[in-house]
């Protein structure tokens, strides 16, 4: 088995644990192999975001269909996200739904991390406004939403630890044949 075959492995079963430790919060929907990439669909239940309605209106919304995608080079390129329905966030295209996670990836970060990262991008509690992440620039300009909750997604310590499992051990490299 590849190393991305066994990643991608880990990676589901990770986001099944999750969903079991945070039973009304993530809704594990299904996965789909492509030809490109590996997609995890999830339902983000109690995390409330800015839907895009009509200009200038934004209504909240607070359950989001969400795609993971594990591009054909991961773990060398990170996960990747799109919501089914944009939110109004200047990390987010407001066509596709691609949510810019990562300013600095990992090879080792996992689903844990993304699903974290994803329900702190749409509350408006962590944003990048650097350039090369900004999707919706119109949202820069505007005052940061007052309080849009959400009901914080756990990880288990046994999972912090699975996860670490995973990554090779601080100072060992890797041999190159040649």
């Amino acid at each position: 088995m590849s190393v991305r075959a066994r990643r991608l492995e880990n990676e589901w079963t990770l986001l099944a644990q999750l969903a079991e430790y945070n039973r009304g919060i993530l809704e594990v929907v299904g996965r789909d192999t492509l030809p490109d990439a590996e997609v995890f669909h999830l339902i983000l239940h109690r995390t409330s975001a800015l839907a895009l309605g009509a200009p200038p209106r934004l209504m909240e919304a607070a359950s989001h269909a969400v795609a993971f995608r594990y591009p054909l080079f991961y773990p060398s390129v990170p996960i990747e996200a799109f919501l089914a329905v944009p939110v109004f966030h200047p990390n987010v295209h407001p066509e596709n739904g691609f949510v810019c996670l990562w300013e600095r990836f990992s090879p080792g970060d996992t689903i844990l991390e993304a699903v974290r990262k994803l329900q702190l991008v749409i509350t408006w509690e962590l944003r990048n406004d650097r350039a090369e992440h900004v999707m919706q620039p119109e949202a820069l300009g505007r005052p940061e939403p007052a309080a849009l909750g959400c009901e914080a997604v756990k990880i288990p310590e046994e999972l912090k630890l699975e996860r670490i499992s995973m990554r090779r051990p601080e100072g060992s490299r890797r041999r190159l044949s040649g």
